[in-house]
């Protein structure tokens, strides 16, 4: 007879020895890493890269066949290649294929692409067995639901999917430009329970899809990449990482934002130098900001951004590098039009100068400080421009600050704050700002 107390504890210990029923092996799981988000119908021609990259597998193929011990004359053109690896080339081919195998109707709305990686290629047992294995493998699929393609799509990835470690979601311009569609979009990773919210979010120039088959040099999956180029800080013309959670904040107060735009420089490398303004009341991309145009939205908004600023003294080049930034919104006057003064306040130092100058030199140093003052006020009150009389949308805060400060004046305006008065487009924005110039660097001058 087994005592009692013995018999509640084994009952307890029941529960334990159940935590593995349900165990799948890494190597039957197919994480995804990636997610880009296309129309269906603005599939652009294969490029000339990915033709040659097609018929040279072909003729690998072919020549295998007649000659397994000699090298196929892809294999000859891959070598000859001095601008990619092998193993690039080998993953271009494999996924361009997978890309294009997918069953496209062409009443389907939308194109879903997802980023599989191949867990055997991160162990290093597997990776000396295997060097030619692929790290990531792209499979594409069109429905008018992101859950209807994803479901197609196990059964060509032939394991379950998995999300938690997803790194970004793209979007295409073009999707994002059509009114209500990139809200819907996000709307299952919002609803999903296994995914982040720190999930990163991107607009891309082209076709997303593109950009899931980058190989760079210093990564093995692109996802990653991409990834880690949403994550710099250190030049003033692009903006925060703006994750899945963000954007659920911003979607459900209605309210405009800008989103990480990214472009294609060549098959390993892309450039992230600017914004897409999303308009919360039109609920699409409205437009971009690129470069300076980008810059000044940091500058209102104070984020932990770095970067430089180029200006001319003298007819000599002069870059500043910019330290801190400190700004704030106040409300000048109550009547229509609303009056505005955003204070900039800059922290900066002298990275670069072409001529013989002294920066400590009283009257040099003035002469600096005076030119980056008005460089700084000229970005800023030109994409304020933008903003009011071409984009019409709000996205350096002035909204917020009237919700945060001003809320009854903001609850009988926000209805037509950027649409039907205009109040944000009629409002009278100053922009005042004061520089401090505060290290010249290593050196007073160079020669």
């Amino acid at each position: 007879m087994i005592p009692y107390k013995k018999l509640i504890f084994l009952i307890c210990c029941l529960p334990l020895t159940a935590g593995c029923w349900d165990n799948l092996e890494v190597e039957d799981r197919s994480f995804v890493t990636g997610i880009a988000i296309d129309l269906a119908n603005n599939k652009p021609a294969p490029s000339e890269e990915s033709v040659a990259a097609r018929d040279s597998q072909g003729q690998q193929k072919q020549n295998s066949q007649q000659q397994n011990n000699k090298p196929s004359s892809g294999q000859e053109r891959i070598k000859q290649n001095q601008n990619e690896s092998s193993l690039q080339t080998d993953e271009r081919v494999l996924n361009y294929e997978k890309d294009e195998d997918y069953e496209q109707n062409e009443n389907n709305k939308f194109k879903l692409t997802q980023q599989l990686l191949n867990p055997s290629t991160f162990s290093s047992q597997q990776n000396t067995n295997n060097s030619n294995a692929t790290s990531f493998r792209n499979l594409s699929q069109t429905g008018d639901t992101i859950i209807e393609m994803n479901r197609d799509m196990i059964k060509q990835a032939g394991s379950r999917t998995n999300v938690t470690h997803l790194n970004i979601v793209l979007f295409s311009e073009a999707l994002a430009k059509e009114e209500y569609l990139f809200a819907d979009l996000m709307d299952i990773f919002l609803r999903e329970k296994e995914m982040l919210r720190s999930v990163k979010i991107a607009i891309t120039e082209e076709q997303s899809s593109d950009y899931l088959s980058i190989l760079p040099e210093n990564e093995k999956v692109p996802s990653k990449y991409l990834s880690k180029v949403l994550e710099n800080k250190s030049t003033l013309d692009i903006a925060q990482p703006l994750t899945v959670g963000n954007v659920q904040s911003y979607l459900l107060m209605n309210r405009s934002f800008i989103i990480p735009f990214i472009s294609q420089v060549n098959s390993t490398t892309v450039n992230y130098d600017g914004v897409s303004v999303y308009s919360g009341i039109k609920n699409k991309v409205v437009g971009n900001l690129i470069g300076d145009e980008a810059k000044g939205v940091n500058f209102i908004q104070s984020k932990n951004q770095t970067g430089t600023i180029n200006t001319k003294l003298d007819d000599h080049d002069v870059t500043f590098e910019i330290l801190n930034i400190q700004s704030k919104i106040s409300l000048k006057d109550k009547k229509m039009p609303l009056k505005f003064n955003i204070k900039i306040d800059v922290a900066s130092g002298v990275a670069e100068q072409y001529g013989q100058l002294d920066v400590m030199k009283e009257e040099n140093y003035e002469k600096l400080k005076n030119t980056l003052e008005k460089e700084i006020k000229e970005i800023t009150e030109h994409t304020i421009s933008i903003l009011q009389n071409q984009l019409y949308t709000d996205v350096i805060g002035l909204n917020t600050y009237l919700y945060e400060k001003h809320y009854p004046l903001w609850k009988s305006i926000k209805e037509e704050w950027e649409e039907g008065q205009h109040y944000f487009m009629k409002s009278d924005i100053q922009v005042d700002v004061n520089a401090t110039i505060e290290k010249p660097g290593n050196i007073i001058k160079s020669h």
